[in-house]
């Protein structure tokens, strides 16, 4: 590969892509309160789309009611939702992008306490210190059959690939970590019976799509937490399912004590830039290093032929060359960087070289499930209006 090896194409499964940038699944916070497609999220798609990316990824889609993870979080759990997905996929296709459908479930993840939160056992979620009821075998049952049907609609609405989120600690990653799951049964126990779920889903998805549609997958290779999964095991797991056809993995964390560990501050951002953007917080605060899940994508390579996508704090086009002329991974996952520019592609095609305009404040995060999700830096006047709604916030 050469200098822009970022923009060559590269093939997932049969299917190639026209580069090797990704965007990455983020939550939009723009589906009705049902979770069904609305016109601003077909529109969002279709800007992501035209900015020449090699694939798109959904942000998470909750496979049944009791998934969800947060209000206007898109749905694929029943196929009332598949003609509004369609919308989307066709008007990501007509700008000549690709799109796969992100399938989750929220365990006891969930910030929605309405619904019925279900968990491997009745352990607190890391991060949100909330017990659910433990599954039974029906319950499992359930939820994988669940997972058959969203890639079954999400097939149906147009979707050129599916991708799993068995990362970050939602349901996939609760079972995967003998923190979350004390199950004695054929579940839980020891480390094949935890993983035994991920496959599970893997296979109910494979056999719903069929073998020529690309299944790739976000796995939670290493918990965040004390006492939990660690990155041999991850990989060993990463290997199994390779060998069972996924197509392409995402490392990242599993468990989680705060989203922060997955999405770090201030990514590569020294202080002089700080000053230049008004971002105070990162005079007291230490940056993130670039790529910082990189060290996932070399142990599974080592270990696997399996194609890897690196995500988590790729900024730079110098960053991202050397990734993939070192075969360290084969795709570039970005999230962040992708709310702040969607045409982010079209400019690196024209030759734009250095770091990305996202600065990684993580204020478009803030405001998942309440407002749709929008770069807050991009001007002057819309870092004012975040600044007005801390204030009144705080007042209230």
């Amino acid at each position: 590969m050469n200098a822009e090896s970022y923009l060559l194409p590269g093939n997932i499964g049969g299917l190639q892509l026209r580069n090797r940038l990704i965007r990455a699944a983020t939550a939009e916070s723009m589906a009705s309160d049902s979770g069904a497609v609305t016109a601003e999220l077909v529109a969002f798609y279709r800007t992501l789309a035209r900015g020449g990316a090699g694939l798109l990824i959904t942000g998470h889609m909750y496979v049944e009611r009791r998934g969800r993870y947060n209000r206007k979080q898109t749905a694929i759990c029943g196929d009332e939702h598949v003609q509004g997905l369609k919308q989307l996929t066709r008007a990501v296709h007509q700008e000549g992008g690709l799109i796969f459908a992100e399938l989750a479930h929220a365990g006891s993840q969930s910030l929605v306490e309405a619904d019925d939160s279900i968990a491997p056992s009745v352990v607190p979620n890391a991060m949100w210190n909330r017990s659910s009821r433990e599954m039974s075998e029906d319950d499992i049952e359930t939820t994988l059959a669940a997972f058959g049907a969203a890639a079954r609609r999400a097939l149906d609405a147009g979707f050129d690939g599916v991708h799993l989120h068995g990362g970050n600690g939602y349901l996939i990653s609760q079972f995967a970590s003998p923190v979350s799951n004390r199950r004695t049964d054929g579940w839980g126990g020891d480390s094949q019976r935890r993983w035994r779920f991920l496959g599970e889903v893997y296979q109910r998805v494979r056999q719903a799509v069929g073998g020529k549609v690309p299944v790739t997958a976000r796995i939670g290779i290493a918990d965040g937490v004390a006492d939990g999964v660690t990155s041999s095991e991850g990989v060993t797991a990463v290997s199994a399912l390779r060998a069972r056809g996924l197509d392409a993995v995402e490392p990242t964390l599993g468990l989680m004590a705060s989203y922060l560990q997955n999405v770090r501050p201030y990514v590569a951002i020294g202080w002089a830039r700080a000053v230049r953007s008004l971002i105070v917080p990162r005079l007291w605060t230490r940056a993130a290093p670039e790529a910082y899940y990189r060290v996932f994508a070399r142990q599974i390579k080592r270990a696997s032929d399996i194609p890897v996508i690196v995500v988590g704090g790729v900024r730079s086009t110098a960053v991202m060359a050397d990734i993939l002329d070192a075969g360290e991974a084969d795709f570039l996952a970005l999230a962040r960087p992708f709310i702040r520019e969607p045409d982010l592609p079209n400019q690196l095609a024209r030759g734009r070289k250095g770091k990305v305009d996202c600065v990684s404040c993580n204020i478009c995060l803030s405001y998942d499930g309440k407002r749709p999700v929008q770069c807050w830096r991009s001007d002057l006047l819309s870092l004012a209006r975040h600044g007005w709604h801390q204030i009144v916030r705080v007042r209230a």
